[in-house]
């Protein structure tokens, strides 16, 4: 009974190494078709896992070497360093502003990042009406955005800055600051 148990395991090894394979093929290819198909730049050893969709119609989309993938989307334009981790359920925005992203940078889980979001201000007008509102979004190096957090239009997180979890930031973030809420405010500094 125990060698069936053994031979079954094994059996089952050989199986998720192959659909493994398949899925990094897969993706590879995925990859390999953007590249061909829309403005996207991507660095040595990136890796993408789990992202819906590319979308380069209003910029191109760069991403550095060493980064790990997994947004639900990214629409250009886009730079992002090397290094990057960017979280599952995330997404970045560009649409007619820039999104830069630096170097060493972790993005938990469902952040997004916007740099266009719709006015809303006159009452006598539907919002879809009313345009948008459009600022370039720069997120330093050595940036820790905590899940859920939203980053809007206009926005500079300074190098080494620490964006808490579900945090909205409205307003520029400094260097090395610890920044909490909705909106976010500083509470304290990397040391």
């Amino acid at each position: 009974m125990n060698k069936k148990k053994e031979t079954k395991r094994k059996f089952q090894r050989i199986i998720e190494r192959v659909f493994q394979y398949i899925h990094r093929f897969g993706v590879r290819v995925r990859i390999f078709l953007w590249q061909i198909t829309y403005d996207i730049e991507i660095g040595k050893d990136t890796d993408f896992k789990d992202i819906n969709y590319i979308n380069t119609y209003y910029g191109a989309i760069k991403i550095g070497n060493h980064c790990q993938i997994n947004a639900i989307g990214l629409i250009g334009p886009i730079e992002i360093g090397d290094n990057v981790l960017i979280n599952h359920m995330s997404d970045v925005s560009g649409r007619t502003a820039k999104v830069t992203i630096g170097d060493n940078v972790l993005i938990a889980p469902r952040v997004s990042i916007m740099a266009t979001m719709h006015n809303y201000r006159d009452k006598h007008q539907l919002i879809k009406g009313q345009g948008v509102k459009s600022a370039d979004v720069v997120i330093g190096d050595d940036v820790w955005i905590g899940m859920g957090s939203v980053i809007l239009p206009g926005v500079t997180i300074g190098n080494g800055a620490v964006v808490g979890a579900n945090s909205v930031v409205t307003k520029d973030i400094p260097e090395y600051a610890i920044a909490v809420g909705a909106p976010a405010i500083v509470i304290d500094y990397r040391q």
